[in-house]
């Protein structure tokens, strides 16, 4: 398995835009609207018979919703982490342009985002996997979830009371950087995960912005750890999600691979 699909979503115009043209559009190849469009075009502002297009594995406009996109994007995934694959869901855009709804969403079960989605579709999977075994294999998760604010690692699933001004340390392990100290914490069902995900995301760094009055303002990395055990043979294999900011403040930050320690 392998292969990284780059995929665009358009989201829908804020109430202060409604009045304003909704210049973006997902087309085809040929420029025409398309049922499953790969092409986001943008008009030239110096020539209005002229537009730029850019091509993605997918692309989804503003009428997309949670559940197509985590259907078509995610769901083909989940098998692989079960096989022992890491898999990495990356969101990146700057302040206001929906990675938190994307990758987090709502309460409702229409608004759950991609990462709650995915936990649920894993402890599904984790309970056939014990069923089906008789009880041979077992299967564990565990959370670990930090934030990357002014060049500094901070742990989410700890009280901001406990940080230090430095952060955490990175350090080396075989061309991996490591988080030193990250706290990882045993997650049992998709209720257990949502209560310690909201008072982790209490914790996050967040500034008003022209666009969002409750932007957060660093990047985020939510890491769980899947561990199959049967008789003497463990496999481990994490999914990963990101969602980075690009304000102003981090222009300069560089985002590697980043696993606990």
């Amino acid at each position: 398995m392998g292969g990284i699909r780059v995929v665009a979503r358009i989201r829908p115009q804020q109430t202060s835009e409604l009045q304003k043209d909704c210049i973006v559009s997902a087309t085809g190849p040929d420029g025409e609207p398309s049922s499953q469009p790969t092409f986001v075009r943008i008009p030239s502002f110096k020539n209005e018979n002229e537009s730029f297009s850019f091509q993605f594995s997918s692309v989804y406009d503003q009428a997309s919703t949670q559940q197509a996109i985590f259907d078509n994007e995610i769901t083909p995934t989940i098998k692989h982490l079960f096989n022992g694959f890491d898999v990495t869901i990356f969101a990146y855009g700057v302040t206001g342009t929906g990675k938190t709804h994307t990758m987090r969403g709502g309460k409702s079960l229409a608004e759950r985002g991609i990462i709650p989605r995915l936990l649920s579709s894993t402890y599904r999977r984790c309970r056939k996997i014990e069923k089906d075994s008789g009880g041979a294999t077992s299967v564990g998760i565990t959370l670990s979830y930090y934030e990357i604010y002014n060049d500094k690692v901070f742990d989410l699933l700890e009280s901001p009371e406990k940080r230090t001004m430095s952060g955490l340390h990175l350090r080396d392990n075989g061309g991996k950087t490591v988080v030193v100290g990250l706290t990882e914490r045993p997650c049992e069902s998709l209720k257990e995960f949502e209560k310690m995900y909201d008072e982790a995301n209490v914790n996050r760094s967040t500034s008003a912005t022209k666009l969002n009055a409750h932007s957060s303002r660093s990047h985020a990395i939510l890491c769980f750890k899947v561990t199959m055990t049967t008789g003497d043979e463990v496999r481990v294999s994490t999914a990963s999600g990101m969602w980075l900011c690009l304000p102003r403040t981090n222009r300069r930050l560089p985002i590697r691979q980043l696993s606990t320690s």
